[in-house]
């Protein structure tokens, strides 16, 4: 529940995904897809966006559904603060590289 800590360029204090690169390389994710909903996996699909080793990235989970590069990133889902599903989704739609099911924390 972000009610003050994070705002977005908008000022709005929309909820967040905050994805993280463990590796040693940088990765895109082009043609990921973050999801909120079991039921469509391919939700909300990432265009080419890289995230330096070690490094993270903040997804705003706004309903905005802004994808331009080098611009904050927002979903065209809001996520409950309450939890809910969230799922990170491999490009071929169906695998989930990070699954938070039947919820995810609050």
């Amino acid at each position: 529940v972000n009610e003050k800590i994070l705002a977005d360029e908008d000022g709005d204090f929309s909820d967040w995904i905050e994805l993280y690169n463990s590796g040693d390389d940088a990765v895109n994710l082009d043609g990921w897809y973050l999801s909120g909903n079991s039921a469509n996996p391919t939700q909300w699909r990432f265009h080419s966006t890289n995230i330096g080793p070690g490094s993270f990235l903040v997804v705003f989970a706004s309903g905005k559904n802004k994808k331009v590069i080098g611009e904050p990133l927002h979903t065209s889902f809001k996520l409950s603060g309450g939890g809910e599903y969230l799922a990170l989704v491999l490009p071929d739609g169906v695998t989930k590289a990070s699954e938070f099911a039947p919820a995810f924390p609050p």
